[in-house]
């Protein structure tokens, strides 16, 4: 996948090229491609038991600490954020009112994807293991807490003592 995202690409059907994207945080990654110019904004992720114990254990923090805000639940919307949105109430088209639904819709489906979920730590490693149940799944729970995993790197990365960024002071 990255070697596709790190070279000019063209939609001939849009008939749009694409910028090629760069490995921000795997040189070997980063370097199997170089193209003069490429937005350093590809995460590469190489998982493995530990990393994947790791950002298990980074989203129940991020989750304890009420770090992450997720969406009220439909329910909720539909009584009180919904009915305040003008394309909403007004379009006939379902597409439409579906697009303004979803995002909750699709929240309350993390919600019961990730509380399905079965949390196992390893007993000669202490790694945690996260796995599904039966024919459930784990598409919105891995999309999340690797997001949020990257979220606590970049933190961690921003708020390091070293003098990679400048800081400036901006008085109105």
């Amino acid at each position: 996948m990255y070697d596709l995202l790190a070279r000019v690409m063209y939609d001939e059907e849009r008939g749009v090229e694409y910028s090629p994207l760069r490995c921000m945080n795997n040189e070997e990654i980063a370097n199997r491609i170089y193209v003069e110019g490429a937005n350093e904004c590809l995460y590469a992720v190489v998982a493995s038991q530990k990393l994947n114990s790791d950002i298990a254990v980074d989203f129940r923090r991020m989750l304890t600490e009420q770090r992450i805000d997720l969406l009220v639940n439909f329910e909720k919307a539909s009584e009180e954020i919904l009915p305040n949105i003008k394309e909403y109430i007004a379009s006939p088209d379902a597409d439409t009112q579906l697009f303004y639904e979803r995002p909750f819709l699709e929240t309350q489906e993390f919600i019961s994807e990730t509380t399905g979920l079965v949390y196992e730590k390893k007993a000669q490693t202490g790694a945690i293991v996260i796995s599904e149940q039966g024919n459930n799944r784990k598409d919105r729970y891995t999309s999340m807490s690797y997001g949020s995993y990257f979220i606590s790197q970049l933190e961690l990365d921003l708020l390091s003592n070293g003098n990679e960024y400048d800081y400036v002071t901006y008085i109105n």
